[in-house]
């Protein structure tokens, strides 16, 4: 669309002077609705109707601009066979690892991450209460297996749970003993 044209359609649409419409189009470098939004907020506009625009649609690209491929739309067997596929990657991820309790040194028990996942939602409480039970009874855990390294976040979070439980623990005995030596 050339200027010419955009002008005569901004004056056509919201009846402003030529003058008014090709100074909007200048300030706006040429965007017929930023010109009209710059019409509308210094008050020139003299119709208050609503006002559409459309645009010319070319089919090749503007240079230097990516061009945006269409989404085709998926069947619903397509997305239930995404879901599923995601479900399986979730469930073999939940078997290869697993979490590993240790206590003086010694592997007492290796779970597949699916279990405690399992039981999360109806044996929340339970679940937190043995891992901190354990936690005071001198249980060290870690997780293990190909999304797990020795030194990754979830390892590091789980040596300081334990040693902060070690912390309070001796906290708690020194605060009995000197209780205890003051009767």
């Amino acid at each position: 669309m050339t200027k010419e044209e955009k002008i005569t359609k901004i004056c056509e649409k919201v009846m402003v002077t030529r003058e008014e419409a090709e100074a909007a189009l200048n300030a706006c470098g040429e965007d017929i609705l930023d010109a009209v939004l710059y019409l509308e907020a210094s008050g020139r506009l003299r119709n208050r109707k609503g006002v559409a625009f459309t645009e010319e649609y070319s089919e090749e690209p503007v240079k230097g601009e990516p061009v945006k491929q269409a989404r085709k739309s998926e069947s619903f067997g397509e997305a239930l066979g995404k879901f599923f596929g995601f479900v399986v990657k979730l469930i073999k991820a939940g078997c290869e690892n697993c979490l590993d309790i240790e206590r003086h040194g010694e592997s007492i028990l290796r779970i597949p991450l699916i279990i405690p996942a399992l039981l999360f939602f109806p044996c929340f409480w339970l679940e937190a209460i043995l891992l901190v039970v354990g936690l005071f009874c001198e249980c060290h855990y870690s997780f293990s297996g190909p999304a797990f390294n020795k030194d990754n976040k979830l390892n590091r979070a789980a040596r300081k749970a334990s040693e902060q439980a070690e912390k309070w623990k001796e906290d708690f005995n020194r605060g009995f003993e000197n209780y205890d030596d003051m009767q």
